[in-house]
């Protein structure tokens, strides 16, 4: 892989490629968001989005071919590698995770409550959505059951698609500076998602927003609660990173907390959000 990415790193033109194959192949667009916010972090916002723009140009006459449309251009392009570069520019500048991800958690914010000023009630859009996702997928009219399960689930749909790009566009940031340690400063990646701790005012933000969402149900609130409780993931995350490693345990210690992640989503954020406030990895450091 080292190889790989030092290839893309002197050749603009492979690493336009490699950019564009990724958003291609559906397992491989993690490896075109890192490496946009790779180019970004290493040599700037100008770099990036040269690689940005001559990638699109050349997915555009692609997706004509392959899917009618060159408009299909725009998924990988909103979704995926704006938001990538975006943060990595902001990193690239503050030096700092916590401050990073915390500003696409605001934007992110920021685009909840857009969209609910738009469409004043988003679970209308996106009823309408699913809809037509059911007249194209299912091969008869859909059942009471489907029914019941657009009901349930459009109200939280909001919520639910900014999380997921936000949570895109931090992992694909992450794999870029993973790689950008790997290149160019061995350990400094771990040592500095170990450190990862969000600000007090932040944390104190997003328990409100986690805590009032529980208590009003769907609407915007639950979608703001949605989206910070998410980033707490991340720290509570990095907690465990950083007690396995200072603490000397065995990485299996890991994968058994990423096995019960999904079951335990809630008592994770809960731990995040608990961890700005009492500095978990202090108090359990070696020799505490």
């Amino acid at each position: 892989m080292r190889a790989i990415l030092d290839f893309a790193m002197r050749s603009r033109l492979a690493a336009v490629g490699m950019v564009a194959l990724g958003a291609l192949m559906p397992l491989l667009f993690w490896v075109s968001g890192g490496l946009l916010a790779l180019i970004t972090l290493r040599r700037g916002l100008a770099a990036g989005g040269i690689v940005l723009a001559g990638a699109t140009a050349l997915l555009v006459p692609i997706y004509a071919v392959l899917l009618g449309t060159p408009l299909a251009v725009l998924q990988p392009l909103a979704l995926v590698w704006l938001p990538v570069m975006g943060m990595a520019q902001i990193l690239r500048a503050t030096v700092s995770l916590a401050v990073t991800v915390q500003l696409g958690a605001l934007i992110a914010v920021a685009a909840v409550a857009t969209f609910y000023g738009v469409y004043g009630d988003p679970a209308l859009f996106w009823t309408q959505i699913l809809e037509v996702l059911s007249d194209r997928l299912l091969a008869g009219p859909p059942g009471a059951e489907w029914d019941r399960a657009v009901e349930q689930l459009a109200p939280r749909l909001t919520g639910l698609w900014v999380s997921n790009v936000l949570a895109v566009a931090v992992l694909c940031l992450l794999l870029g500076r993973w790689w950008q340690a790997m290149l160019y400063n061995p350990g400094g990646f771990r040592s500095e998602f170990h450190g990862l701790r969000f600000a007090i005012w932040f944390a104190a933000g997003g328990g409100a927003a986690v805590v009032a969402g529980a208590i009003t149900g769907p609407g915007l609130l639950a979608d703001l609660g949605v989206v910070l409780g998410a980033v707490f993931i991340l720290q509570a995350v990095a907690v465990a990173h950083a007690v396995v490693a200072r603490r000397g345990w065995h990485t299996g210690w890991l994968v058994g907390f990423y096995l019960v992640l999904p079951l335990l989503l809630r008592p994770v954020v809960l731990l995040g959000l608990a961890d700005t406030f009492m500095d978990f990895r202090a108090r359990l450091a070696p020799g505490t």
